[in-house]
Parts: structure tokens; C-alpha cells; sequence
């Protein structure tokens, strides 16, 4: 199969994680891990806040709810300003169009022939 090759190449031997003979390994990992944990102490649930939700109904002073009103009250403003701007150039146009097609150009296009 390989002439010109001195050494033969490696070949591929494919192993699957999950085959029976790789399970002892896995195993005894799991073992040693759970060894470890149990010797560890058990946390302290005296020490464990509980934990608190806020609801939605109730206003909050926090300092965070308050950049968060903010900055959606402006992202508002951003988004009326925009369409400020847009309405406005998209009116510009059109009266640039009106203007355009109610101009006399003759003018301008004997100048540009008498060149």
C-alpha cells in the first residue's frame, strides 16, 4: 500500500469514551471525588441569607432601578429624536424635489450650450 515510504504510518485506532473497559477509570474518579466531599464539613446554613424577591408592584429606592428608568427614558428620547431627524430630512426632499420640478432650468442649460 505505501511503496515509497521507508516507515510505515500510524494508524488510527478509534476508542469511545464510553466503552465498558474505560468505566473502572471513571469509577474509581468518582469514588476518590466523592471521598473528598465527604470529608469535607457540611456548610453552615445559619450563615445563608435567604433569599429576597423584590416585587414588581412595590417601588424600590435601589440605585439600580433608578439607572434603569433612566437609561429607558433616554433610549426613548433617542428613539423620538431619531425619527425627529428622519421626518424632517425626508420632508426636506420632498420640498427639494417641488422645488426641482418648478424651477426653470433653461437658463442654466443655454449657459452651459453657449460655453
Amino acid at each position: 500500500m505505501f511503496r515509497n515510504v521507508r516507515t510505515e504510518p500510524r494508524r488510527f485506532v478509534f476508542r469511545s469514551r464510553h466503552l465498558p473497559e474505560l468505566d473502572a477509570k471513571w469509577s474509581e474518579r468518582k469514588e476518590q471525588i466523592e471521598a473528598e466531599l465527604a470529608e469535607q464539613p457540611a456548610p453552615e446554613t445559619a450563615n445563608n441569607r435567604p433569599i429576597r424577591f423584590q416585587s414588581a408592584n412595590r417601588p424600590s429606592s435601589s440605585a439600580w432601578r433608578h439607572r434603569r428608568r433612566t437609561q429607558i427614558s433616554g433610549a426613548r428620547y433617542a428613539i423620538l429624536r431619531a425619527a425627529l431627524i428622519a421626518s424632517a430630512l425626508v420632508w426636506l426632499a420632498w420640498k427639494g424635489i417641488q422645488w426641482i420640478e418648478t424651477s426653470d432650468f433653461s437658463g442654466v442649460l443655454k449657459w452651459m450650450e453657449n460655453a
